[in-house]
């Protein structure tokens, strides 16, 4: 009967690309009191349930929409897949949420970005920060039974007591990062019908006014010295961010045959689309030095001893380097990234061009990243640009009482 059922703005991926996106769905009725939707967003789409039983509504996921992913019946689901599931006598809207963990839930989150996202260093930057402030404890419990008062003693207790203003600012702000992608885990689960209600996390708002863009960046002089005091290969690896902006994991997932031709290509990169970075003269020398006699799938970037990178490895050596160099405040690997394009904006470079190398999927974050940069560049344009109107100091009229 699934089988036999049409929907032409519906049934092909095709058909759903032209549709706009909106909050509700697009619904297609299969019986009385039993519809399939369709919502479409910014990143695919996703399959929902609606279904009036016993004078009640009951709306659930379904599952994610096979928008450009393979469908694979289960977690990406095909228009028969999902006529299949609504005809199911185990279909979300009659079933009960299970007893679902915060564990459970986590693990389910990650897999469901796994489906839709490209970028494994986004993924592993948030499954880590779930694995370092998500204790045993805490992804034992069922969310059902979770409240707002457990949810708020959890976010607080993710910020040090400390007296340093800044310090505390740092840790609301990096409080509210751990808090978003949480969240966004409890929140999947409720909209898969594996827990009850929402209202405990949605009583748990962010910590208001926290959050400011980093401007740590740098100076020529301050890199030289970072260099000279970096262990060889940890040098390498620093010189590499210098000359292309690359974050640590795009460039310690940098292969030989990424690099060629006076350039370097980004492929792992946090918003998954990749990217193509010009090098200057001195860059295309060193990344062809590196390469040299590599094969094509070998890593740029290794240690000494032929072995990956790791976050923390690097993050130790940059920290005694900045020590035994005497930069003061220490700097962190991704300040090497900021610092490649806050020296290209103190030379000129326009605001566009720094968000096509950085790979920003949005002009409104470079400008805000790099807004005090740009403030001080608006000055000297104005102040060489803006021309002379003939007023002599001794010209000027005094004003009118």
């Amino acid at each position: 009967m699934a089988r036999v059922q049409r929907d032409g703005n519906l049934m092909t991926w095709s058909a759903r690309e032209t549709l706009a996106a909106t909050h509700e769905p697009y619904w297609h009725i299969v019986r009385r009191g039993l519809a399939i939707g369709y919502r479409k967003g910014t990143a695919g789409g996703t399959w929902w349930l609606r279904e009036y039983r016993d004078g009640k509504m009951h709306k659930r996921r379904a599952g994610l929409a096979d928008d450009g992913v393979p469908a694979d019946g289960e977690t990406v689901l095909a228009w028969r897949d999902v006529l299949r599931v609504a005809l199911g006598e185990t279909r979300p809207t009659v079933t009960v949420p299970t007893r679902c963990t915060v564990g459970e839930a986590i693990d389910a989150y990650f897999e469901h970005r796994r489906a839709k996202s490209r970028s494994a260093e986004s993924l592993a930057i948030d499954a880590a920060k779930l694995r370092a402030h998500v204790g045993e404890r805490l992804r034992a419990r069922v969310i059902s039974s979770l409240t707002a008062d457990d949810l708020r003693r959890w976010r607080d207790a993710l910020v040090p007591d400390t007296t340093d203003r800044e310090k505390h600012r740092a840790a609301q702000a990096s409080a509210n990062r751990v808090r978003t992608v949480f969240f966004a885990a409890l929140e999947l689960a409720y909209v898969n019908g594996r827990a009850t209600s929402n209202d405990a996390w949605r009583r748990v708002t962010p910590f208001r006014d926290v959050d400011r863009a980093r401007t740590r960046f740098l100076s020529v002089a301050e890199a030289k010295r970072l260099l000279n005091a970096l262990p060889r290969d940890t040098a390498d690896l620093a010189r590499g961010a210098l000359y292309t902006g690359m974050r640590l994991g795009e460039l310690i997932g940098l292969r030989a045959t990424d690099c060629h031709g006076g350039s370097v290509w980004a492929r792992s990169t946090k918003s998954g689309r990749d990217r193509s970075i010009p090098l200057s003269g001195e860059g295309a020398q060193f990344f062809e030095a590196l390469t040299a006699g590599k094969a094509g799938d070998a890593l740029v970037f290794t240690g000494t001893d032929g072995s990956a990178w790791t976050r923390m490895r690097v993050s130790r050596h940059m920290a005694a380097a900045c020590k035994r160099a005497k930069i003061a405040p220490a700097a962190t690997f991704h300040d090497l990234r900021r610092s490649y394009a806050s020296l290209l904006l103190n030379q000129g470079a326009e605001a566009e061009v720094i968000q096509e190398l950085l790979g920003h999927a949005d002009l409104r974050m470079t400008r805000r990243a790099y807004a005090h940069l740009m403030q001080a560049t608006v000055a000297k344009v104005v102040k060489a640009k803006l021309p002379d109107f003939g007023l002599a100091r001794g010209n000027v009229r005094k004003l009118r009482p």
